[in-house]
């Protein structure tokens, strides 16, 4: 890939405007004046944007283009280092979610215990099964974060960062076979002749407090989202109210209409426990295995290679791929072929250095080359 062709959106042929939105003030300062592909008077405004918009379905359309164009171009730019006072919120509410949720969880399950207890219900046994289970995802979550934080040694040369990914997929193993020993209890209480519900104002009063926390605790997570264990446990809060309101529902319809409804809703509440946490499995499965990287972050990888230094000629091959939450990195760039190794090794080091700052990156590899005349990319033969 030559430096004049990045594979990046066609960007406007227009001359530099002072309307160009701005972009955080914190983030300005640290841009670097120089912009070698000179994408910064590309940026559109804000003011041209909402024109477009009103110009029916195809400005709309255009208003997109250019607004994704915007990010790109403020995401290339942006410094790899940077983090901005808002990120380092953003962890601190990462880490109060992780420890809310767990209080929270152990809230939820004392009282779906007495609540399930108190009313005999297949349906809420099967939400009081999954609150247990919740404590232990973030038991689960708070080891993986305290052994992937605890660095490198020789045994683990790479780093322990794919343990949170480990621990989900058990997790999600763990919670799948719950679900089938849910599912054999509930029909071994339709062919039973014991099916006495009593489910009282106590028993919804206790599930609907610890429902409450519950809703905040999902919004919260949410709004965090862009982090892996933040996801799962917004999804777990989100499976936690559709659960409980779910057997509330059939426990109710089991006392008052026909007794048969409560094991059936504990089947359909063990089967949807069933399809999340199989879906989830499947998702981190994907990341263990070394999907790849999507493409806004590898432009991002190619232009930083391109302009870190005036003497790389092209970038070769840039690939990206996740081994846990995180990406490893190839680059090959290609240096001049009568270069001293001296420098071309500083300069392969400075970029390896430089790509690995980003907050995505686990690892990164920089291959020097002098030519482009090779296949594309070296595959071990199996």
């Amino acid at each position: 890939m030559r430096k004049e062709n990045l594979g990046l959106p066609n960007l406007m042929d227009e001359s530099p405007t002072e309307a160009g939105p701005s972009m955080e003030r914190g983030l300005e300062d640290r841009i670097s004046s120089t912009d070698p592909l000179l994408l910064r008077p590309k940026l559109v405004s804000k003011d041209t944007l909402k024109q477009l918009r009103g110009r029916g379905s195809n400005g709309k359309k255009v208003a997109d283009f250019y607004e994704n164009q915007n990010e790109l171009i403020e995401g290339l730019l942006k410094p790899p280092d940077y983090r901005d006072e808002d990120e380092e919120a953003q962890l601190f509410k990462l880490k109060l979610a992780v420890n809310g949720s767990f209080a929270v969880n152990i809230l939820l399950f004392c009282l779906q215990l007495v609540g399930a207890l108190l009313s005999g219900s297949l349906s809420l046994l099967a939400t009081t099964a999954d609150a247990f289970m919740d404590i232990a995802s973030n038991g689960v979550l708070v080891f993986a974060n305290r052994i992937a934080s605890s660095g490198h040694n020789l045994n683990y040369p790479t780093g322990k960062a794919r343990y949170e990914t480990a621990g989900i997929i058990v997790f999600a193993t763990l919670m799948a076979t719950l679900s089938l020993q849910l599912i054999i209890e509930s029909v071994r209480s339709l062919t039973s002749s014991d099916h006495n519900i009593q489910l009282g104002v106590i028993s919804i009063s206790f599930i609907g407090v610890a429902l409450v926390f519950k809703f905040f605790l999902y919004l919260f997570c949410v709004s965090l989202s862009k982090y892996p264990s933040a996801r799962i446990l917004a999804q777990d809060h989100r499976n936690d109210l559709i659960l409980n309101i779910t057997g509330i529902a059939f426990g109710l319809l089991g006392q008052y209409v026909r007794w048969y409804i409560d094991p059936i809703g504990g089947i359909l509440i063990a089967l949807l426990i069933l399809r999340s946490w199989a879906s989830a499995a499947q998702e981190h499965i994907q990341l263990i295995v070394g999907k790849s990287a999507d493409t806004s972050f590898l432009n991002r990888v190619t232009y930083l290679s391109m302009t870190h230094d005036p003497r790389v000629k092209q970038v070769d091959t840039c690939r990206a791929y996740y081994a846990g939450s995180k990406y490893v990195v190839e680059v090959d760039i290609v240096l001049p072929a009568d270069m001293p190794l001296c420098e071309a090794h500083d300069i392969g080091e400075a970029l390896q250095i430089k790509i690995e700052t980003l907050e995505e990156v686990e690892r990164a590899f920089v291959h020097l080359d002098h030519e482009t005349s090779h296949r594309p990319e070296h595959q071990k033969s199996i």
